[in-house]
């Protein structure tokens, strides 16, 4: 069985693409105006690299067993589940700013998921252990 058909596995992986996507944000010094506004090239590369990561971090977090599920009831299992299933078989349609916003709101009770069910379940996570989402120099809401 892979690491990633377990729970344990799946909090690993999230854990990491979390972690990833912070990282590319900071690389590509996007803001939700240039994330949700740019369609040149680089622009449309950018929201496909973070796209990328939003829709990894669902996939994972969309397939945990009913058992992590009720043992952290305030995670939207289903509306995580249900935004993946949107990447997958709608994504001409894609939401740039829902994209955005799922970044700057939901991954950081993510990575408070994470860290929990590590602490709760001995699951070691290497990386970024603070639970918020760093913000660059730039303070303003619209960037993260």
């Amino acid at each position: 069985m892979s690491a990633r058909n377990t729970d344990d596995g799946r909090v690993a992986e999230l854990w990491r693409v979390l972690n990833e996507t912070e990282e590319r944000v900071a690389a590509l010094k996007l803001t939700k105006e240039r994330f949700v506004s740019d369609e040149s090239l680089q622009g449309r590369i950018n929201v496909d690299a973070i796209f990328m990561c939003v829709f990894r971090a669902t996939e994972e977090a969309g397939n945990m067993s009913d058992e992590t599920r009720r043992e952290h009831p305030t995670i939207p299992w289903r509306a995580i589940h249900g935004m993946r299933n949107i990447f997958a078989h709608d994504y001409g349609k894609l939401d740039r700013a829902a994209i955005w916003n799922t970044v700057v709101a939901d991954f950081p009770v993510l990575k408070s998921f994470c860290l929990d069910y590590a602490a709760l379940h001995g699951v070691g996570l290497s990386g970024n252990t603070d639970r918020s989402v760093p913000r660059p120099l730039d303070t303003s809401p619209d960037v993260l």
